[in-house]
């Protein structure tokens, strides 16, 4: 009776030790699956809350990373809208300037189709988007910022008649298209209220990467070019401008588009800079979050190597203590009287 209770105990005790040996080829097993040494928290006692706060800090972190990098693909569509409208308007002044060196009668119909095309863009330019948000309209991203071209140029066609009648003279006509406001130029009157737009880029730092189509840039621009499609060259004996006005007017509306095109370049400029900004901000975070998960690896990270090592070891310990087990289930006390 005393070699069967014996047997017993053996048993009893390899069973428990071949669970423990199960239970830590499973942690082996989780720990190469994983990559890290625990499943929990409260598994790595003192540097639990440690560990908790680097993962914290890694959610905000990847949440400006977020942040920048949408900004700059906004910012890229800017200045690809700039960059156009400045080329559209800045090929009309070349087209001008051509015309006036050739010295012959002035081609006002080349000009004039040419400035149209070219409008046409630069008000596409003006109401570009960006998903669902419009990106020259500030923080009034839902509203197209340019939106009614047709009643700007009703308005030019009512000053340039008044001019050719002389109703106005040069003057008070071309005083009046330097005082053109916002909505007779054509922008929404939402657009006329909307504040700047700001990137976060970190807990207590903003960029301003700010550009509306109401700026003085872009309203130069289409205000000279609406000016130039709808000119008209007085006729001697009919009309009451001179050519000498016909040419200021040509002059001044040249240097108004200049003006924008010089507006634009530095809103570009600006656009540059803000980027410049963001980008350093952008290899922070990156650092940081290199840092981080350094830092984490070295904490929680689990040497997989090992794990390996570990796994093999106790899997040949266990085909042991199988084999042992086997042994002792065919033990019995007849076997120990009757050999």
């Amino acid at each position: 009776m005393a070699v069967n209770i014996s047997t017993l105990g053996q048993q009893i005790s390899l069973i428990n030790r071949v669970k423990e040996m199960q239970q830590s080829m499973s942690n082996a097993q989780l720990e190469i699956s994983t990559g890290v040494k625990h499943q929990s928290y409260k598994d790595y006692g003192p540097d639990s809350l440690r560990i908790q706060r680097y993962r914290a800090d890694l959610v905000g972190i990847e949440g400006y990373l977020y942040n920048i990098e949408t900004t700059q693909v906004t910012i890229e569509q800017m200045n690809s809208g700039l960059q156009e409208s400045m080329d559209q308007a800045g090929n009309i002044l070349s087209a001008i300037s051509i015309q006036l060196a050739k010295g012959s009668e002035f081609d006002l119909d080349s000009i004039k189709g040419a400035a149209k095309a070219a409008l046409q863009v630069i008000e596409a330019n003006m109401n570009s988007k960006l998903g669902d948000r419009y990106l020259f309209a500030g923080s009034d991203v839902s509203n197209k910022p340019y939106t009614n071209a047709n009643g700007a140029t009703s308005d030019m066609q009512a000053r340039m008649s008044d001019w050719l009648d002389g109703t106005v003279d040069t003057a008070t006509f071309l005083a009046g298209i330097e005082g053109i406001t916002d909505s007779q130029a054509g922008f929404s009157s939402t657009l006329q209220s909307a504040k700047g737009v700001f990137a976060r880029v970190d807990d207590t730092f903003e960029v301003d990467y700010t550009v509306l189509a109401n700026n003085e840039g872009f309203k130069d621009i289409v205000s000279g070019l609406r000016a130039l499609v709808n000119l008209e060259q007085p006729v001697e004996g009919v009309d009451q401008p001179s050519r000498d006005d016909f040419y200021e007017v040509l002059d001044t509306m040249y240097r108004k588009v200049q003006d924008g095109v010089n507006g634009l370049r530095k809103n570009a400029s600006t656009l540059a800079a803000s980027s410049n900004t963001i980008n350093t901000a952008l290899e922070t975070h990156k650092n940081d979050r290199q840092n981080l998960l350094r830092v984490l690896e070295n904490t929680e990270g689990a040497d997989v190597t090992d794990a390996v090592i570990r796994l093999q070891t106790l899997q040949t310990q266990l085909d042991a203590s199988y084999r042992a087990t086997a042994i002792l289930s065919q033990l019995s006390l007849a076997r120990l009287l009757n050999p």
